[in-house]
């Protein structure tokens, strides 16, 4: 048995909508040669709550890529998923930042 190791760098999509049409989008998006994963998520806020998932990408020792490139890949699903699930906003975790997208023209303004 062989052994390999990378830098580890892990991303998270943070998005809400239904699990198994994140499943679809994400079994599309991934035909272009990438693996994921897809957990279930549950969105407890103020007065409500949301069913959504998270979707992980890690630095993967047999196909090691930079942070930077995981990162890039992470944030085109994150537009994907947007799109595929009719929502208007998703999160994208990394290990040193957190960055919020939104295509809500009501986040459009400087004060949102």
């Amino acid at each position: 048995m062989i052994s390999k190791t990378c830098p580890s760098a892990t991303f998270r999509i943070w998005i809400g909508g239904d699990y198994q049409a994140a499943l679809a989008a994400c079994r599309s998006f991934t035909m272009r040669g990438l693996c994921v994963s897809v957990q279930p998520v549950d969105y407890v806020y103020t007065m409500g709550m949301e069913a959504g998932v998270c979707v992980t990408l890690i630095n993967y020792p047999r196909f090691p890529l930079d942070a930077s490139e995981i990162e890039k890949t992470a944030t085109e699903l994150g537009h994907f998923l947007c799109e595929w699930l009719c929502q208007g906003s998703f999160t994208v975790e990394g290990p040193k930042q957190t960055a919020w997208f939104s295509r809500r023209e009501s986040d459009q303004t400087e004060d949102a």
